[in-house]
């Protein structure tokens, strides 16, 4: 067997026993999670028919919905790129929306190996054409946990820099401009031979650069204008070197960010993606009012 074939084995292997333990997780939480009031819910809408569920969005409205709005939160699930659906993040974005009083778009998008990152770029671009073409979105402020704050940094990227979109063969116009990005507990450098790495880059066929998000950002900021950034973690966060040497990457450029690393309290533990589990909680509150007060600022 060609050690290709065994790292293929290992990475798929590992892949599985990532979601059994995600499963583990998310079913008891998702069965007892309580929503707050005051949202209107717009559920299970279509942006890409052909896709069936994977092809489907929900839009949560602080109190009416709303038939046209030009500005909005775009919310991307985290899992890895193989695993979740926008369920997992349905009770943080309606938090979101009400703290920020923007809708939120809750995306879903074919998870890996199914599908790699120039796959899943283009259907989230082609998610927000539709928003434009359906309800007048032009500006939007990405957010999203762990993959998916990876993600969220990537459309923010895509939206602003055609040339990304090209290296990536991403052919569908997002029509909508990123003022801003919030990322939880995010993953931002991988390893093309590393579980998910492997998914991601499938052989070359995205840019080697894409898989250190970090530099890309601070290269497309430099010549393309910078975008406010808000960088979550926590103390007990798998991510927490991660997200700090990403920090210390944007500092090194000169690129202004925020930066919030949770600490542990009263019985509270600031695990990896604390605020998607836990929104209620005061910290996760925080990230939130971060995430809503660099949205209201973030220059139109």
């Amino acid at each position: 067997m060609r050690l290709s074939d065994i790292s293929r084995r290992k990475i798929d292997a590992e892949s599985s026993e990532f979601i059994r333990k995600c499963i583990e997780w998310d079913t008891p939480r998702l069965a007892n999670e309580v929503l707050p009031h005051g949202v209107t819910s717009i559920t299970d809408i279509p942006y890409d028919p052909d896709k069936g569920e994977e092809g489907l969005l929900d839009i949560y409205f602080p109190g009416d919905s709303e038939d046209r709005f030009d500005e909005a939160f775009f919310l991307i699930h985290g899992g890895a790129f193989v695993y979740g659906n926008k369920e997992l993040d349905k009770n943080y974005g309606m938090h979101l929306a009400l703290r920020s009083g923007l809708p939120v778009i809750n995306v879903n998008y074919t998870l890996m190996p199914k599908t790699d990152l120039a796959g899943q770029s283009e259907e989230l671009c082609f998610a927000l054409s539709f928003l434009n073409s359906r309800y007048g979105l032009t500006r939007i402020h990405t957010t999203g946990d762990s993959a998916g704050a990876y993600l969220a940094l990537l459309i923010a990227l895509l939206c602003n820099d055609k040339k990304i979109r090209q290296d990536l063969h991403v052919t569908s116009d997002p029509k909508a401009k990123c003022l801003s990005a919030g990322l939880i507990c995010g993953c931002f450098i991988r390893n093309k031979n590393d579980f998910p790495g492997l998914y991601m880059y499938n052989g070359g066929t995205v840019p080697k650069y894409i898989l250190d998000l970090s530099k890309t950002c601070v290269t497309s900021f430099t010549e393309n204008g910078n975008i406010p950034i808000t960088i979550v973690t926590g103390d007990n966060d798998t991510m927490l070197k991660e997200c700090t040497t990403f920090k210390k990457t944007l500092d090194k450029a000169g690129i202004p960010n925020s930066f919030y690393n949770a600490s542990s309290s009263e019985g509270r533990t600031m695990f990896h993606v604390f605020p998607i589990s836990n929104p209620t909680w005061p910290e996760s509150q925080k990230v939130i009012d971060m995430f809503a007060d660099l949205a209201k600022t973030a220059k139109n």
